[in-house]
């Protein structure tokens, strides 16, 4: 991620003088690289994962922590605002959380206003999922009559100036005219209602997570108190995100205050909740992982210089408060890696492993790769997707009900299962395609998950290639010819047939089994009609799906 901002602005931030080589040097010790400098403008990659270095205010303090210019946890006081929104019934299926936050005095000018629109829309692209999970609305405070709505409304009922406008519109038509409407309108439009946030003056903030208000709450340079709400499908991404963008408008010397957020069920939520999280790592956790033998002291200054709160809690252990912004914390082995930063790449020592070792492919990537190779001097084209899938491709478009690997909390249908098989997966491909020359022949060299309830992970991983030929006339013998050619190079001669079989996704008599040394292995044949109106395929395919032995013993 490119994190553009002002270089001078950037340093007063970080609250010492710097030459541009300290800086780079710096920053390339935190996983950040500057990527351009055009006078008082400067580009700086920062990696993903840190969501909360996506602003110059967040780059600044991981800086100023790990040059000791500010050490340990920074101080984050919230004070309550008195201030309320009130949840109304219904959002649970479309958009059912909000939480909000209150910045008084925050230090405001026409570039960073820019620069906080750019982490805005930086996080709702990311972390928000592009507004799906959490969208961002920036507000002056002193605009808004508390308390407010977060309610539903019917789409045409929905009228205000959208920002960008001059001009009154109703909900349809944002959707249909506004750039934004038009982008991020899918998100909530096939629902009847759609969420509105309302002030008590019946002055409409927003339309989440579309498009905001042009005439309330519009921030500018004279700005000096900011309202900020974020709403969404899940509630650890909402409070996430609006810790990250609270905690980085307070270091433009902004006051925190928090606002309660009352739900139709009777719960009340007091956000923004910039408390730490507390966790324990022991000095035997960062020796086993790091190979560094340090005291809890050097753990202890490591974290430190990483933003952490620290202290040493005896017997080799070590107390850890990780900042409310840091979304990336998820396991002891993520702040282990920021120890290793905190004591710095260049300090470690590189050391000869004491058993010298000879590296060698498993005999299943040796299988892979010689299939590969087979299959592309036969004049297929390989392609890599994704291992995650949905019913509809895997079973309803195929005509199968074959059971399934389920992810227990999906974030989309889109990606919600393992895929049981590669076949699908190359129609969907194909069906994606048409517009490329034909005859088009594809393959896919992977992994397929199946449940089975006696393994250890309830499930089996089973790698297989899979090859579809799509033409204008498609020959189910000529697909024997070329899989024969791939058995007999795999040194199978003699050890395989094909028997007639019957698949719903396959043409009755037009379909068969691999049988290699007396064990089914795999099916070929010519596409179903009706699986190809499925995919909305309009050329005839044939195919073929084999799973491979994983020891190269067939």
């Amino acid at each position: 991620m490119i994190v553009e901002c002002r270089l001078d602005s950037l340093l007063d931030l970080i609250g010492k003088k710097l030459s541009i080589e300290e800086l780079e040097d710096t920053l390339f010790l935190i996983k950040a690289e500057i990527e351009k400098i055009d006078g008082n403008n400067i580009e700086i990659e920062v990696n993903p994962d840190r969501q909360d270095m996506l602003s110059a205010e967040g780059i600044a303090r991981a800086v100023k922590s790990f040059m000791g210019i500010q050490k340990g946890l920074p101080k984050m006081k919230v004070t309550k605002s008195g201030k309320e929104i009130v949840v109304g019934e219904g959002l649970e299926k479309i958009r059912p959380y909000i939480a909000c936050s209150i910045i008084k005095g925050a230090i405001i000018d026409e570039e960073l206003v820019k620069e906080y629109m750019h982490l805005q829309e930086s996080l709702t692209a990311t972390h928000g999922r592009n507004r799906k999970k959490a969208s961002i609305g920036l507000y002056v405070y002193e605009d808004i009559k508390f308390p407010i709505h977060y309610r539903l409304e019917s789409p045409k009922k929905i009228q205000f100036v959208p920002l960008g406008h001059e001009k009154v519109m109703n909900g349809p038509t944002i959707m249909k005219e506004h750039d934004k409407g038009i982008i991020f309108g899918p998100i909530i439009s096939d629902f009847k209602k759609w969420p509105l946030l309302i002030d008590s003056d019946d002055g409409i903030l927003s339309l989440p997570p579309v498009i905001n208000s042009n005439d309330l709450g519009r921030i500018t340079e004279t700005t000096q108190d900011i309202f900020v709400e974020v709403t969404g499908t899940h509630i650890p991404t909402v409070n996430q995100a609006l810790n990250i963008i609270t905690a980085a408008i307070a270091e433009r010397g902004g006051k925190v205050q928090s606002v309660t957020i009352r739900y139709p069920d009777g719960d009340i939520w007091e956000t923004p909740d910039l408390s730490p999280k507390i966790r324990e790592i022991h000095r035997d956790q960062v020796r086993d992982l790091l190979g560094l033998d340090l005291k809890s002291t050097q753990i202890v200054k490591a974290l430190k210089r990483m933003c952490y709160g620290a202290k040493s809690i005896g017997n080799g252990s070590v107390e850890v408060k990780v900042p409310a912004y840091r979304t990336d914390i998820l396991h002891d082995v993520d702040i282990i890696e920021d120890i290793a930063i905190g004591y710095g790449f260049n300090n470690i020592e590189p050391t000869m492993p004491e058993t010298m070792t000879t590296g060698k492919l498993l005999p299943i990537s040796r299988l892979k790769n010689k299939t590969r190779d087979l299959m592309i001097g036969i004049g297929y084209q390989e392609i890599l997707s994704f291992i995650m899938s949905s019913p509809e491709i895997m079973n309803e478009k195929m005509n199968r009900d074959r059971a399934l690997v389920k992810t227990s909390n999906p974030k989309s249908r889109d990606y919600s299962i393992l895929r049981n098989s590669l076949l699908p997966v190359l129609l969907d491909f194909t069906s994606q395609n048409q517009h490329a020359d034909y005859p088009q022949k594809v393959f896919e060299v992977g992994d397929i998950v199946i449940p089975d309830q006696r393994a250890e992970t309830r499930c089996q991983q089973i790698p297989a290639i899979c090859g579809i030929t799509s033409d204008t006339t498609v020959n189910v013998t000529d697909l024997i010819n070329e899989v024969g050619f791939l058995l007999r190079n795999l040194g199978l001669r003699g050890h395989f047939e094909f028997k007639r079989k019957e698949d719903p996704s396959f043409i009755a008599g037009r379909c068969a089994e691999i049988i290699i040394k007396e064990k089914s292995r795999g099916i070929i044949g010519e596409i179903a009609p009706e699986v190809l109106q499925a995919f909305k395929i309009g050329m005839p395919v044939v195919g073929f799906e084999l799973n491979l032995p994983r020891n190269n013993q067939w």
